[in-house]
């Protein structure tokens, strides 16, 4: 099931954000800081959960999360000239993937999104995860931008 996160999530929603950064950000930006889940992670979704422009989703198997969405509205501002939405973090733990629930949380995403006012969607990915790239591409995301990065 998707449904909106409340406060009893916020264990599982730090859990899924740090299994998240196992298995992508920390193995793939040498940069990020893996334990950030552990240490800021129920803060920042207790922000997100009072934040009207965020959009916080589980996905729940059993009363159990294996995966979330957040993600942020932008309104016009004087640098964009059109709102949108950003997918901010998105995860299914591994057990679960194949069964439908990132599909379901991408689309309560966009519904929500086109109900604010969003004329476009966002998401970055790095490079090197192909599966993430080929799933938000079988969504309709084409690419957009590259980040580069120099090591000094």
């Amino acid at each position: 099931m998707i449904r909106p996160a409340t406060d009893a999530d916020l264990d599982g929603l730090v859990a899924s954000s740090a299994g998240l950064f196992a298995e992508d950000a920390g193995t793939r930006d040498p940069l990020r800081n893996p334990d950030w889940p552990k240490v800021h992670g129920r803060k920042t979704f207790a922000d997100n959960l009072k934040n009207p422009n965020m959009l916080v989703l589980v996905a729940d198997v059993g009363g159990t999360v294996v995966g979330h969405l957040t993600a942020g509205f932008y309104p016009v501002s004087d640098m964009w000239l059109a709102p949108r939405a950003d997918l901010i973090s998105f995860y299914i733990q591994s057990a679960h993937r194949g069964a439908g629930l990132g599909t379901q949380l991408a689309e309560s995403f966009a519904t929500w999104a086109k109900e604010r006012g969003a004329t476009q969607l966002r998401v970055t990915a790095y490079t090197t995860n192909e599966a993430a790239i080929r799933f938000y591409q079988r969504l309709g995301f084409t690419p957009l931008e590259i980040t580069l990065a120099s090591e000094l």
